[in-house]
């Protein structure tokens, strides 16, 4: 490591890499760090998740994976992620099995700077919960949202707050039954800049309710996609009467399928005006 201290970019993404070799921490000038996977903590030769602690300099994306391997939320925390203000792009990968309160307790330990402009959080097995750290606190800045298989988890975080959020994707959340008021936060204007929504594999979901009146509910949507979800009973009529969707997919969700389709359903009235592509 000691030749390479002045390195400033290390591209990994698609090289095949599984470890990296223990003492990449002190390359201090590391400005691109595209991929940083976590050996296995029985192992001395690889690298652990506290040597992102002095790699400030890292700039645009990342991806942790093999976050499983971390033992607890005190080795979580010596990443510093929080001191990372030039990273704006963060997917954190693969908890694997750990236990509930681990899982989390990581989760928590790993927030990001307040900068983050895109986050992806995928394969979150164990945790019933989200980090405390998913609102508008912490992620005024963020834009876009990925949330993928997070099988344990039963309710979503009040992504309404995000003042800027544009983009957000839920994907395979196989517990999720109900959507609520606790989706759209308590900000007068629930997602004020969201423009593309998509809810993919939810298998469990059941109900998506709208109740808010005296308040705008996603003013700027323009695209909505609902696949994957079979027991989905309808869609809010809200959502349907925002004047700048353009673009409704209904997809693999055989309950909406018949609702709304087109000319005989129920509810066609209610999306008739939307272009639709499927």
């Amino acid at each position: 490591m000691r030749k390479l201290i002045n390195l400033r970019h290390l591209e990994l993404n698609g090289s095949g890499v599984s470890d990296l070799p223990k003492g990449i921490g002190r390359l201090t000038s590391l400005r691109t760090l595209t991929r940083f996977p976590i050996g296995d903590h029985f192992r001395r030769d690889v690298c652990k998740i506290g040597e992102l602690k002095n790699l400030n300099s890292l700039r645009g994306g990342l991806v942790i994976s093999g976050i499983a391997n971390v033992k607890d939320a005190e080795e979580a925390g010596e990443a510093e992620l929080k001191n990372k203000k030039h990273l704006h792009h963060l997917e954190l990968e693969d908890f694997g099995r750990l236990a509930s309160a681990a899982s989390k307790g990581v989760a928590e330990a790993l927030r990001p700077h307040q900068n983050l402009k895109s986050l992806k959080i995928s394969y979150y097995i164990g945790a019933t919960e989200f980090p405390s750290w998913i609102a508008a606190s912490s992620l005024a800045q963020l834009k876009k949202l990925e949330i993928v298989y997070c099988p344990q988890v039963t309710s979503l975080p009040p992504l309404g707050e995000l003042p800027l959020l544009e983009s957000l994707r839920i994907e395979n959340m196989e517990r999720l039954k109900y959507v609520g008021g606790e989706f759209l936060g308590s900000s007068t204007t629930a997602f004020p800049k969201l423009k593309h929504l998509c809810f993919n594999d939810m298998k469990k979901w059941e109900k998506w309710e709208v109740k808010e009146e005296g308040r705008s509910v996603m003013p700027c949507l323009h695209s909505f996609t609902t696949n994957k979800c079979p027991k989905l009973e309808s869609l809010p009529g809200r959502l349907l009467q925002i004047t700048t969707l353009q673009e409704l997919n209904i997809l693999g969700s055989p309950t909406l399928q018949v609702r709304y389709h087109a000319g005989t359903g129920q509810d066609w009235s209610k999306i008739s005006h939307i272009q639709r592509g499927n």
